[in-house]
């Protein structure tokens, strides 16, 4: 397998947008044992509690300032969204899992991504 390192990734047409690629993303099991399925820059999961995770990076990001989104299982009606509760670190990111009512749930499918 090749790897290709580049610094920035630009479409090729005139005044091209500039690409950005997830930095870490992961999807994990949240009920019963937390348990990481698959992920890309992510050395492990905590769970702090119901829908209270924290995320912990293999290498850091560059800075805080970074995006994150996500998606989650819908056991429920209600829908549920990422809350983020802490100011958010290089070395890890801590969220929670809420309902529409902002209660906290643990889903059996979370997937967050991180871009920067």
């Amino acid at each position: 397998m090749s790897t290709l390192k580049v610094n920035t990734l630009e479409e090729a047409t005139s005044g091209g947008a500039t690409y950005f690629t997830a930095k870490a993303w992961v999807t994990f099991n949240g009920t019963g044992t937390v348990a990481i399925r698959d992920d890309g820059n992510v050395t492990s999961i905590t769970d702090h509690g119901t829908g209270d995770y924290t995320v912990t990076f293999t290498n850091a990001l560059s800075s805080t300032n970074y995006a994150v989104a996500g998606a989650v299982s819908d056991s429920v009606p209600y829908g549920r969204v990422i809350a983020l509760t802490e100011s958010p670190s290089t070395a890890s990111r801590r969220f929670e899992v809420v309902s529409g009512n902002n209660t906290p749930n643990d889903e059996a499918y979370i997937s967050p991504i991180f871009v920067e």
